[in-house]
């Protein structure tokens, strides 16, 4: 009885040291596929971020060449008034200037 005592407890520790293995190379292959699924998320979402920041910089973009588009025509609307209300005093400045440069330089 106590040789087949001896076998039982020798059988028990082996299958304890075999359920430990096993339970080792489950608990390795569990936390490998955890890192794994966690590398792709975290590759996804730096994917996903540098797309969102790409639209959000296009979106600026289009938005300063609107602004950048109305500045430029109020400009223009201001550079014409000023052209036009200055248009009269061509003719006046420019004969000033040929007389001032006449009297200083002669006709030749």
């Amino acid at each position: 009885m106590a040789a087949n005592l001896a076998e039982e407890i020798k059988q028990a520790e082996e299958n304890s040291k075999r359920i430990i293995q096993e339970a080792k190379v489950e608990a390795a292959r569990l936390v490998a596929e955890a890192r794994s699924e966690a590398e792709k998320r975290i590759k996804e979402a730096k994917q996903e971020l540098h797309q969102l920041f790409r639209q959000e910089v296009s979106k600026a973009e289009a938005e300063a060449e609107k602004r950048a588009d109305a500045i430029k025509a109020e400009g223009k609307r201001e550079t014409e008034t000023f052209v036009q209300a200055r248009k009269d005093r061509v003719g006046e400045v420019s004969s000033w200037l040929v007389e001032e440069v006449t009297a200083k330089y002669g006709l030749s």
